[in-house]
């Protein structure tokens, strides 16, 4: 799945222009992006509580407070600027949407099926050099180019044991394709002034693979008053399998995805005011290939804080502000070094349209802003989170 580290150290210490998601995205099984919805992502949380009722993959917990038919849509745009040295390039892309739907199963149970992305790997590097040919100097292009991802596909249920306590779990499978590819190609006008027996044809190497996997999870919430609410997921990520596609000469591999313990809590201070924080937890130290063991960043811990402020009314229903801050550790190291990701989030909802007090259709939005940093590897980046909620009979 990897090139050698010396083309990707060629292909950051030149100038260069860059891509998609990331080019940490070259490490491991890409860049690790948890398919979080709008709210979420503007408390700057971790996917386990939450006062607005809604369809996140792996926690169907916080779907039971819907009391309708529900799809949700999210896409997230995102771009970005990034400095190696004295070399600076910019990224920007959409990552694979998230696919959500919940059906409420009487007052105290709900089922969810949801689609998104767990790992990208969406990235291109372009860079620029010259080589000795035939006595003199020719210029050459390599390009770098990845296109991939992998997604978790979840079918989960939840139920209400008491008013006070909820249980839920999921199963799905991971379901992805990758396709990676160099090629150089030599400046037409050089090579025609140089003395060259034959011509110069441009180079060009591909592999394509396949990733295929279980995975699962368990999720309880618990509201022992009106003001407090304490959530908690254990995920299972199983063994992903790399498959080379038919002419990809490089063998089959395993690569066991850890346990991610996850745990939130929400304080209710007022009707109009409530605090959101959270933290996640896995071990990325053995994940059971080699290659991939090389570039594990070990014990990952992501923390996270948000505050939610209710007071206004905007369209059919409240409008609900969220500002939060979020820190990580990626699960992959960068030409040896840790990844670390601090990010600022803001956003919003907006009730379009609602029937007896059930939301019907309504909008999410999250911005963030944020760094990363891996050694003298630096960079900055925006993301746009957009959810779409319609429910209804």
């Amino acid at each position: 799945m990897r090139y050698s580290r010396s083309l990707w150290v060629i292909a950051l210490i030149l100038p260069s222009s860059l891509a998609g998601q990331s080019v940490l995205g070259s490490s491991g099984l890409g860049m690790r992006l948890e398919p979080l919805d709008a709210t979420q992502r503007a408390l700057g949380g971790v996917g386990v509580t939450t006062r607005t009722a809604t369809v996140i993959p792996g926690n169907p917990v916080v779907s039971l407070d819907i009391l309708a038919p529900t799809i949700t849509f999210t896409a997230q745009p995102h771009w970005g600027e990034y400095t190696v040295g004295a070399d600076k390039g910019n990224f920007r892309g959409t990552r694979f949407p998230v696919l959500a739907f919940a059906y409420p199963l009487g007052t105290a149970g709900v089922f969810t099926l949801t689609s998104g992305s767990q790992f990208d790997q969406n990235w291109s590097v372009e860079s620029r050099d010259s080589v000795d040919v035939g006595g003199g100097s020719l210029g050459v292009t390599d390009r770098f180019l990845s296109d991939g991802s992998i997604v978790a596909i979840q079918a989960g249920m939840a139920r209400r044991l008491s008013p006070t306590l909820a249980l839920g779990a999921t199963v799905g499978v991971y379901r992805g394709g990758l396709s990676r590819g160099f090629s150089r190609t030599f400046d037409a006008e050089q090579a025609d002034t140089l003395s060259l027996s034959s011509p110069i044809d441009r180079f060009q190497a591909t592999g394509e693979w396949t990733h295929s996997g279980p995975l699962a999870s368990l999720n309880v919430s618990w509201e022992p008053s009106t003001s407090l609410q304490v959530g908690a997921t254990v995920g299972w990520g199983g063994t992903i399998k790399v498959n080379p596609r038919e002419g990809t000469e490089v063998v089959d591999r395993e690569v066991s995805v850890p346990l991610e313990f996850k745990v939130s809590t929400i304080v209710v201070l007022s009707s109009a005011l409530a605090l959101n924080a959270g933290v996640a937890s896995s071990n990325w130290t053995d994940l059971g290939d080699p290659s991939v063991d090389q570039v594990a960043g070990g014990s990952v811990l992501s923390y996270g804080a948000g505050v939610e402020w209710d007071a206004m009314n905007l369209w059919a229903g409240g409008l609900p502000l969220r500002f939060g801050f979020r820190r990580s550790k990626l699960p992959f190291l960068f030409l040896g070094r840790e990844v670390k990701e601090r990010a600022i989030s803001a956003g919003f909802s907006v009730v379009m349209a609602q029937a007896l007090d059930i939301p019907l259709a309504a909008l999410d939005l999250a911005i963030e802003v944020g760094n990363r940093e891996s050694g003298d590897f630096k960079e900055s980046f925006g993301r746009v989170t957009v959810t779409t909620r319609v429910g209804g009979r």
